[in-house]
């Protein structure tokens, strides 16, 4: 009951609501937990959050989120360092990683940024013009944990925890852990940092994921589970593709910028190849997106 007070209560006193959001999203994983195992075993608590906020103020989703996705992503590289883009980064890996570095950080400061809409990988790029980036920034492309830099490159792309998080269970089938995808994606960055020159970075995401395994879902009823199975094969669908107004009207669906996606934890069975770690959607933990700036 205390952490709902405290939470509310910091919602309707805030100037700007995804301040409010982001401090109890960032209390809820930080400071980060003793192994990764009980670290990531605080995620029934951001699912509470996730709930309240949607039962109590909805418009944070369907106005508020949507419009900064829209038009507020971005991605920025530092003055006088470089940007590393760990792909689907959330806020639970955020809090390791700074928990990795603060030691050896003469400075250190945590915010957010947002993803966009649909929360991917391409649709983010495009938002953000990418494409022009490159042209401008010495860029390198990183898909291992062993990556091979000039030590001189302003934007560092890296695969990692994105594809070993699609790795961790297809349909049924359990193929990884999620400790292992942390340990990979912790190396990985720590091979980027010591291989680059500048000492001023800023480690951030194009979106974040939503955990959707047992126990880590909002409870609907069979028939809203049916209807949304037979709408979507995925996190989202164009507007030319599908109808789903009657899925908006009953709040299970946002529509935004010419796409649908369900809001928050929402999902339903699958069959075939799945995983339960997913993004495309309208969550906090898919769309409001660490930003970590440090100078080692």
């Amino acid at each position: 009951m205390k952490f709902k007070t405290e939470a509310l209560t910091s919602l309707v006193n805030a100037e700007d609501p995804v301040d409010s959001v982001w401090e109890a999203v960032w209390n809820i994983w930080a400071p980060a937990g003793d192994d990764i195992a009980s670290h990531y075993s605080r995620e029934p608590q951001m699912v509470e959050y996730e709930r309240l906020l949607l039962d109590v103020y909805s418009e944070f989703y369907t106005e508020i989120l949507t419009d900064r996705c829209v038009n507020q992503a971005s991605m920025t590289v530092p003055e006088d360092g470089a940007l590393v883009m760990m792909d689907s980064m959330s806020v639970r890996e955020a809090s390791l990683f700074v928990q990795l570095l603060e030691d050896e950080a003469s400075e250190l400061s945590v915010g957010y940024s947002y993803s966009t809409v649909p929360s991917e990988t391409m649709p983010f790029r495009n938002r953000v013009g990418y494409s022009d980036l490159k042209k401008e920034y010495k860029t390198a492309s990183v898909q291992s944990q062993e990556p091979s830099l000039d030590g001189d490159e302003r934007i560092i792309w890296c695969r990692y925890p994105d594809a070993l998080l699609e790795n961790i269970q297809e349909g049924r089938t359990k193929l990884s852990s999620i400790e292992e995808m942390y340990e990979k994606s912790e190396n990985a960055l720590r091979n980027i940092i010591d291989q680059l020159a500048t000492d001023s970075l800023v480690i951030t995401s194009d979106h974040g994921y939503a955990r959707l395994d047992s126990g880590h879902t909002f409870q609907i009823s069979d028939r809203q589970k049916n209807r949304l199975q037979a709408t979507f094969s995925g996190r989202f669908e164009s507007v030319g593709e599908v109808n789903a107004d009657d899925l908006v009207d009953e709040g299970l669906v946002v529509e935004a910028d010419g796409y649908y996606m369900p809001l928050g934890r929402y999902t339903w069975p699958a069959g075939g190849k799945y995983s339960n770690f997913q993004h495309g959607g309208l969550s906090v933990s898919e769309c409001v997106t660490p930003r970590i700036n440090v100078s080692l």
